[in-house]
Parts: C-alpha cells; sequence; structure tokens
C-alpha cells in the first residue's frame, strides 16, 4: 500500500512539472513593456493593448514584469487602426473588420541585441454586429483578439523556440 501511494506522489510531482513552454533564451527572465505610442485617434487603445500585454505576460510567468534593470524590454507602438466595412447584402451590413499596425520592437538587454522587430505587423480580426454565429460581436471582442494574436506572435518570434 505504501508503495502504491508513494507512486501516486510520484507521478503527481512529475506531472505538475511538465510544462509545454520552452525557451530559447533561458537568461531573461524579466521584462519591461516601454509606453505604448499610439499614433491613431482611437485613444483608448493604447490603455488597452497597454494592460493586456501585461496581463497576458504575468498569466504566462516566463517572464516577470519590473521596473528597473530588466532582462529585456518590448517597444510596441501603434502606427494605424482602423475599423471598416468588410461585407454587406443590400443596405444591411454583415460584417466589419478591424485593422491594427503595429511597430514591434523585443530586445534582449542582457546581450545589448534585439531578438525580433516587425516595423509593420499587420493583425486583423472580422466582427458581426448582426450575425449571432458570428464568433465576434463587438468591435472590443475584435480588438481583444487582436492584442491576442500580438501577444502570441511577439512569445513565437521571441521566447519560444520550436
Amino acid at each position: 500500500m505504501k508503495i502504491k501511494v508513494m507512486m501516486l506522489v510520484v507521478l503527481f510531482v512529475l506531472g505538475c512539472s511538465y510544462s509545454v513552454y520552452t525557451t530559447g533564451y533561458p537568461h531573461l527572465k524579466t521584462i519591461q513593456l516601454l509606453p505604448i505610442e499610439n499614433q491613431t485617434d482611437n485613444y483608448e487603445l493604447r490603455d488597452l493593448v497597454f494592460t493586456s500585454l501585461i496581463e497576458k505576460y504575468e498569466s504566462d510567468g516566463r517572464l516577470k514584469f519590473v521596473g528597473m534593470s530588466p532582462d529585456c524590454q518590448l517597444d510596441c507602438n501603434i502606427l494605424d487602426y482602423s475599423n471598416k466595412v468588410a461585407s454587406y447584402s443590400g443596405s444591411t451590413i454583415d460584417e466589419y473588420e478591424v485593422r491594427v499596425l503595429f511597430n514591434v520592437v523585443f530586445t534582449d538587454l542582457k546581450k545589448n541585441q534585439i531578438i525580433w522587430e516587425n516595423t509593420s505587423f499587420m493583425v486583423s480580426e472580422r466582427y458581426s454586429l448582426a450575425d449571432e454565429n458570428s464568433q465576434f460581436g463587438t468591435e472590443l471582442e475584435a480588438q481583444e483578439e487582436i492584442i491576442n494574436k500580438l501577444f502570441d506572435s511577439i512569445m513565437k518570434n521571441t521566447l519560444e523556440e520550436w
């Protein structure tokens, strides 16, 4: 009986230590997100992107936010924003498309090198106010998905080594 309990404990501990996350830069432990410059007239977007990126990094857990002496930094600026009609039938608008153009630079401050830079990173998403089956029903939901895609791309091009 003792052996079965010990085996269960060992399996539990080993199971909890498994992670699908990898890092191509194990020396990077802390990050600083520089203030986001917003060159659009959608003024709320800057705060939404900034807050969402912080939340995503915190929930991801691979990098800890610090104010002083970070190992790396993320500089992400919003260059352009549009929310336009994507499709319509007759006089009814079926879908809108939100597009955001970012300038993203992820820098390893320990080695003083840019790990990833994309000066024209475009992300778009569609939403529909009329179609209940649409994945996104509001402009805000589309914006949030765009930020999810932004974060995923940053991670894939920086910390993940697949």
